[in-house]
């Protein structure tokens, strides 16, 4: 293998997120004029399922399919079934909004499109167990699951403090157990496709990191959530250490050409066909 990559963008459906849980603090500070932090797609009349409109913005929840390696990679699984995911938010006072919008935000419609199918797929990276980069494991029946140990006990088990992941979603994670690999640290997937583990926004967080014919790729998982995160250098408001993410911060523009935030429409506009070489 020549060890350069092909990264295909596909989004299993989107979500409401706040200004505080995309910037920390909600981007406040005395130097910075409040548009100019606002996230790509900032809206003021999101509507909830109590009918109220609400400040925030409706953010994709990807996967990324990787072609060049000599297996069907696979980073994430996504966003699951809508109802199920907002009945248990709601159970712990969520009321965000999620939502698909047809077969362009269908996962399998959008394996399809590349000429994949659940099944040819050969290895999942699971880059955290949050419940929306776990909602679809069910649907591949032979990929083996790669995490990092220190995402297990919160994935399974979580305490009551630890956000975004929920006990009733932990069987995403225990139905597959038998097809886990399991790591700790940095590993070399394939030629050319390096997980790193970061850490900070979860305690085994980890990105990917991507030759292609641009330069090395990023695909930051949550470490980055948004562009603002990246070009102000200021983190989202959900993480687990802090001072670990900002070191992984500095990491990821030592060891990567091109870095891409994980939940951001404008991701479009830096690669309009959804696809970076």
């Amino acid at each position: 293998m020549s060890g350069k990559h092909t990264i295909h963008h596909i989004v299993t459906g989107e979500l409401e997120s706040s200004l505080s849980v995309s910037l920390l603090n909600a981007g406040a500070h005395p130097d910075l004029d409040r548009d100019s932090v606002l996230p790509y797609g900032y809206r003021h009349d999101i509507r909830r399922r109590d009918g109220s409109l609400n400040e925030g913005v409706m953010v994709p929840v990807p996967v990324w399919l990787i072609e060049g390696a000599d297996r069907t990679i696979l980073i994430d699984t996504g966003l699951g079934d809508i109802d199920e995911v907002s009945a248990m938010q709601s159970r712990y006072g969520v009321d965000f909004v999620a939502e698909r919008r047809g077969s362009r935000q269908d996962l399998v419609a959008g394996l399809a499109r590349h000429g994949v199918r659940p099944a040819d797929v050969d290895v999942v990276v699971l880059t955290h167990l949050h419940f929306d980069h776990i909602g679809n494991n069910e649907l591949f029946p032979r990929a083996t699951f790669v995490v990092q140990r220190d995402e297990l006990p919160q994935g399974i088990a979580p305490p009551q403090f630890c956000m975004f992941y929920y006990p009733e979603y932990s069987y995403k994670v225990t139905d597959v157990r038998d097809r886990l690999r399991v790591i700790d640290g940095d590993v070399e997937l394939a030629d050319g496709i390096r997980l790193v583990k970061i850490g900070g926004h979860t305690p085994g967080c980890m990105v990917v990191m991507v030759e292609t014919e641009s330069g090395t790729v990023c695909l930051t998982s949550d470490v980055m959530y948004n562009y603002r995160n990246l070009e102000l250098n200021w983190p989202m408001g959900s993480f687990w250490d802090l001072a670990q993410l900002m070191r992984g911060y500095d990491r990821l523009h030592r060891e990567a050409d091109i870095i891409v935030p994980e939940h951001d429409w404008q991701f479009t506009e830096h690669f309009p066909k959804g696809t970076i070489r």
